[in-house]
């Protein structure tokens, strides 16, 4: 669940109650994007993890670049590990008829932190805006025309 992606009972729901047929298109896409997903969770993040592990639980053993590499390293390790699981998730319920909101959208690829933001674990992203910030009083601002 915190891998995400964190769906919505408005897209979800519906889709349960849906009669649904097993579509070998839909079957292998949802094998292949589980594959994936247990490829970047096992082969990268996983394999990452041992350096980054290694630095950061003795980082006097290591010069400022080893520490800065470690930290690029854990960026991707990070990225591997949840948009790994969330692959699998998509996957999964793939294989099952029901489609799950993309949860990664290359983010390392942005040109901006926002536009960062938007890109990396969408579903977390999107529940934050909608329950915390928007009701907490966010999205408000005073236009200057309007007095």
């Amino acid at each position: 669940m915190v891998a995400g992606p964190i769906e919505r009972a408005g897209n979800l729901i519906p889709q349960f109650e849906a009669k649904r047929n097993f579509s070998y298109s839909q079957g292998t896409s949802g094998l292949k994007l589980i594959l994936w997903g247990l490829f970047k969770k096992m082969v990268i993040a996983d394999q990452l993890a041992v350096v980054v592990n290694a630095v950061y639980s003795s980082p006097e053993n290591f010069n400022g670049w080893g520490i800065v590499f470690a930290t690029f390293l854990f960026g991707f390790q990070i990225y591997c590990d949840f948009s790994g699981y969330s692959d699998i998730a998509i996957g999964t319920a793939r294989l099952f008829g029901i489609e799950l909101m993309t949860n990664f959208q290359t983010p390392y690829f942005s040109t901006s932190f926002r536009e960062f933001w938007h890109r990396w674990h969408i579903s977390l992203s999107t529940w934050f805006r909608d329950y915390l910030y928007i009701p907490l009083g966010g999205n408000r601002f005073r236009n200057s025309k309007m007095g």
